[in-house]
């Protein structure tokens, strides 16, 4: 096969994934952009979140489906989220940065995880523990606010897992 005849076959292939992935423009949403396209207020940010996540979110097929991947997920964003502002603790130790790092994200981590822990038993419950997990990235801003930090990385880290906050509470929200 030449170099052209492999390429042209690459570039099909890519094209054949994009055209069935669930967040193709074929008009087709997938349940995950549904449920971004719910909350107005944070639809874009949500949209953008979903760039980046795995295939388990963007092809589940249910609601019970979606909710424990999206859990599943926002607690691993949530403990990298905490590593990297400890890692920034350690080189800038900032008393806002620190708050955040150790406090702020210890209640996101917790939060997320008793969400998860809860799903089954408890949807009422771990809706709640989903939508209070965005009080870390709240109180981190003000936090930062208050000691004149401005840090755009961490700016965007929190309305990152503010916005995976929301999209996770919707979700589980949906659940009977």
């Amino acid at each position: 096969m030449n170099s052209s005849a492999l390429c042209s076959f690459v570039v099909g292939v890519c094209l054949v994934m994009v055209c069935y992935s669930p967040m193709a423009a074929n008009g087709e949403k997938g349940l995950a952009e549904k449920m971004c396209m719910e909350n107005l207020e944070y639809k874009d940010a949500c949209l953008m979140l979903l760039k980046q996540a795995d295939a388990k979110i963007l092809n589940a097929r249910n609601v019970h489906e979606l909710a424990k991947a999206t859990l599943e997920w926002a607690v691993a964003k949530a403990k990298d989220a905490q590593a990297f502002l400890k890692g920034l603790a350690q080189i800038d130790n900032n008393k806002a940065i620190v708050q955040c790092a150790n406090f702020d994200y210890d209640g996101v981590v917790e939060s997320f995880k008793s969400a998860l822990g809860e799903l089954k038993d408890d949807p009422e419950t771990a809706s709640y523990d989903a939508k209070v997990a965005g009080d870390g990235p709240n109180n981190c801003d003000r936090g930062l606010a208050s000691e004149n930090v401005n840090n755009p990385a961490i700016t965007a880290l929190n309305r990152q897992i503010f916005t995976l906050s929301n999209f996770a509470f919707t979700i589980v929200c949906k659940i009977d």
